[in-house]
């Protein structure tokens, strides 16, 4: 894990070096959660939308093969489609 010096500014802001924005994906408009550790440390995440994380798991059962098409789950459940 790299260390990374920033400069808190007049009001209270700091600026992420474009070399780590690039490495861990954040771009404009993305929400970030600073969270305070043991230690007087903190903790920067990324927040992810949940719907992109629904997204990439239906991708990756899809990919898997491990989805249902619709005429299937409808004949599970009993669904007459016509």
């Amino acid at each position: 894990m790299d260390s990374t010096a920033l400069k808190v500014d007049s009001k209270g802001r700091v600026t992420l070096p474009n070399k780590l924005r690039k490495k861990l994906n954040i771009q404009p408009g993305d929400t970030l959660f600073l969270n305070e550790t043991v230690n007087e440390t903190i903790l920067l995440k990324k927040g992810i939308n949940p719907f992109d994380m629904l997204a990439l798991e239906a991708l990756k059962e899809y990919r898997n093969g491990k989805t249902t098409s619709f005429e299937e789950l409808a004949e599970e459940m009993g669904v007459d489609l016509e």
